[in-house]
């Protein structure tokens, strides 16, 4: 199979995982709190990551004694994306799944000023238009609730205080992960976070409370488990074979997966998948924040492929 087609194919695969992502966390925050949904995750991830070798890598990793900085970094990260996952999830209580996944958008662009503020990296103006494009496309999508978005302590409002929230703590993440990147391989480095954020979870875990789920609840819980796998290992392989511009254009997609997945589940199981209905400025809000991430993700590498080939000219 082509590089490129296997690289798209890959890129769909984890933009799927990730659009259905909330549709199944939004069963199982019924009876289950974000905790233990959380713990469940990291705890499974750890095992796969540490149990099941990488295909096509026989040979033993470097390995080195991380010094001070290198500790507190792990720490930092896990700690970070720990928080992550936990706001993630909370904010699926309070707001439905495709408004869950249209909040999280706003990580890419933290992430984006994180880089340019923390680690010098420059700053585009088109970048800035994928902001600005994104915050529009955002306001638009909760036309209908603007003014329960004031209300943080409650409803819609408070799920977007805890996804912003969420979207802020991953962009330190994924500072601190670059950081760690050149010290260490991704596999070495999830290695230890995963099992940092799983044991540091196990104390506020209430794994008992699994036994109240029903059918599609347990169904929903082992999706989000096979979630965190799937879609990362897709996204990492996709990203070693494919160019990053191409990546991050299918990725953009995922909110756009979230709203056609949710309503199909609600069409076939309305009893376990509630109703998320929006007006056409909802829909049109949808599209210019998926246009927005697709500036923030393509936008540089796309002016950099035309500046050089002007330069070649």
């Amino acid at each position: 199979m082509n590089t490129n087609l296997r690289g798209c194919l890959l890129a769909l695969v984890t933009t799927f995982f990730w659009g259905t992502l909330p549709i199944a966390l939004k069963a199982v925050t019924e009876q289950l709190d974000p905790f233990t949904i959380v713990w469940m995750r990291f705890t499974v991830a750890a095992l796969w990551v540490w149990l099941w070798p990488l295909p096509g890598k026989h040979r033993k990793e470097q390995r080195r004694w991380p010094g001070r900085q290198t500790l507190i970094l792990f720490g930092l990260a896990s700690l970070m994306l720990g928080a992550n996952f936990v706001l993630y999830n909370s904010s699926a209580i309070y707001l439905s799944a495709p408004a869950t996944q249209i909040v999280s958008q706003m990580g890419p662009l933290v992430l984006m000023l994180g880089g340019v503020l923390v680690l010098r990296e420059p700053f585009r103006a088109v970048q800035g238009l994928g902001g600005l494009t994104l915050t529009v496309g955002l306001l638009l999508f909760f036309n209908e609730r603007l003014h329960e978005l004031l209300c943080f302590g409650e409803g819609y409002g408070l799920g977007l205080l805890l996804g912003l929230s969420g979207a802020f703590v991953w962009a330190v993440y994924g500072v601190t992960q670059k950081a760690l990147m050149k010290v260490f391989s991704p596999k070495a480095t999830l290695r230890v976070i995963y099992a940092c954020v799983a044991l540091g979870l196990t104390p506020l875990a209430q794994p008992w409370g699994i036994l109240q789920l029903d059918g599609m609840q347990c169904c929903c819980l082992a999706y989000c488990c096979l979630n965190t796998i799937v879609a990362y290992g897709c996204f990492s392989r996709a990203m070693a074979i494919w160019h990053t511009a191409g990546v991050g254009a299918v990725l953009s997609l995922t909110p756009l997966f979230t709203l056609a997945c949710a309503w199909l589940a609600h069409r076939f199981f309305p009893g376990s998948f509630p109703d998320a209905p929006l007006n056409l400025l909802g829909y049109a809000g949808a599209l210019i924040v998926v246009l927005g991430a697709a500036l923030l993700a393509v936008g540089p590498q796309v002016r950099g492929v035309l500046q050089r080939r002007r330069e070649d000219h």
